[in-house]
């Protein structure tokens, strides 16, 4: 999805500001009586996404409630009377350095409708880097208004002279069902939040259209998935402060194992595209990298859009990535000089995987491609993988190559599963069958890689020196 250029207007200062904030006492009985009239908020927050050290993707959504959750029909959690209704209006943003709030820039007004399911992206530029900005979301119907408020910092530039550390978390497999604080969301975020992360990756999965409560055969289910996940109040102050970027992997996309042609229900792979490309920030491109400072660069590779079939018999031939993202992948590494260089991967490049799987590159299906992937990550000095889409944590080292791959784990042990100790091999020093997420705390010399519990608590944790 292209981006228009952001139109920059001066914006008048003296704004009142009515802040939106989680609901408090959520998991309180609501009010029995019926909302006499639809009202105009913000109620699935903001998203902070693709952060660059001078640019970043704001995204936002009109709705017609200002609740955490419009939950009067019924009060039973699982049916599809959790929502948030989106509704028609105009949207922008505002924005000013933390330190010089007198001047402010915004966006213009632009009409949003149930055609994009009220959402509004846009990419605000000439930022300054490692610098803390302040924003707010600002929505109009008629007389009614409202606003929700944001901050994020950029990323240092590449040749900045900082040695401090930066810290990120990494997460996967998530879903409203397998939620472990039914009225406020994954505790997951809360103890992200906790650390104060420079960034957050989510890997893929971030919700499941082939799962029940309801399954999401259409393009109005599956964005109803969307809108009730990101109204949660933990998953709202989150992102509200930590600079995002998001991952598509199968279920999330279309379905399980699924690759570009085919149908879920009367959700087209193509329909899954769109719905993602609306409800969270994007880039141009699907695959892409980051720079943060002088030591963390990460790269983001997209493994459905591009992919030959999973039955296509195993060759040189058969691919995940493409041809144009190889050579994009290739280039981006071999040109960067970033201390650690951290791919993250939807699905595993090392594994090991269960028996029946076949759509990753740690698996036979793709086995051609896999051993291609693992060399030219080990040629290149300073390569750590990250993983999502397994439901378990893991570390493993590569008995071939050497590569080091990190699976951070599903985002609750309800999630957790799939996996047994009695095929952990000899190689996998870390196996972890529960929920919880990945921090990297990266220095000069050294990353530090932390498998966290739900709860924040470090499981494991491994130091691997810089690569001179």
């Amino acid at each position: 999805m292209k981006h228009r250029r952001t139109t920059h207007v001066v914006v008048a200062t003296g704004l009142a500001l009515a802040i939106l904030t989680p609901t408090r006492g959520v998991a309180q009985r609501p009010n029995p009586e019926p909302r006499k009239e639809a009202t105009i908020g913000l109620g699935n927050g903001v998203k902070i996404g693709e952060v660059t050290a001078t640019s970043a993707v704001l995204w936002t959504r009109l709705t017609t409630t200002n609740d955490a959750l419009d939950r009067l029909d019924d009060w039973d959690p699982e049916r599809p009377h959790w929502r948030m209704p989106g509704g028609a209006g105009e949207l922008r943003f505002v924005y000013w350095q933390a330190t010089t709030p007198q001047q402010r820039f915004g966006t213009r007004w632009e009409a949003v409708d149930a055609e994009t399911d009220s959402c509004l992206q846009r990419r605000i530029v000439n930022l300054q880097p490692a610098t803390n900005y302040e924003f707010e979301a600002q929505a109009r119907r008629g007389e009614a208004t409202a606003t929700f408020a944001g901050s994020f910092t950029t990323a240092p530039a590449p040749d900045s002279a900082t040695d401090a550390a930066l810290t990120f978390t990494i997460s996967t497999c998530q879903d409203f069902p397998r939620r472990d604080d039914p009225a406020n969301g994954h505790k997951i975020y809360r103890a992200m939040l906790a650390l104060e992360p420079a960034f957050f990756v989510q890997t893929g999965d971030t919700l499941y259209y082939d799962k029940p409560k309801p399954f999401a055969k259409d393009m109005a289910t599956a964005r109803y998935k969307w809108n009730r996940l990101y109204a949660l109040p933990y998953l709202r102050a989150f992102h509200a402060r930590v600079p995002s970027y998001w991952m598509h992997d199968d279920h999330d996309l279309l379905k399980n194992d699924c690759w570009p042609g085919q149908k879920y229900g009367d959700l087209t792979f193509e329909q899954g595209k769109q719905i993602w490309r609306e409800q969270v920030p994007q880039s141009d491109l699907p695959y892409r990298t980051f720079r943060w400072g002088p030591h963390v660069q990460i790269w983001l590779p997209e493994g459905r859009e591009f992919r030959s079939p999973n039955r296509m018999p195993d060759g040189p031939d058969k691919s995940i990535l493409g041809q144009e993202q190889w050579r994009w992948l290739e280039a981006s590494l071999r040109q960067s000089d970033a201390t650690f260089k951290f791919y993250v991967s939807a699905t595993p490049v090392v594994g090991p995987d269960r028996k029946g799987k076949n759509d990753n590159h740690a698996n036979a299906g793709f086995t051609h491609e896999g051993r291609r992937l693992r060399a030219l990550l080990t040629a290149v000095p300073g390569v750590i993988v990250i993983n999502g889409d397994r439901h378990w944590q893991y570390h493993s080292t590569d008995p071939e190559t050497g590569l080091h791959e990190f699976g951070c784990g599903p985002a609750s042990n309800k999630h957790a599963g799939g996996f047994k100790k009695s095929l952990q091999p000899e190689w996998q020093s870390f196996l972890r069958i529960r929920g919880g997420f990945l921090s990297a705390r990266v220095a000069a010399d050294a990353v530090e890689i932390r498998h966290h519990d739900v709860d924040g608590a470090i499981v494991h944790r491994v130091t691997i020196p810089a690569t001179r």
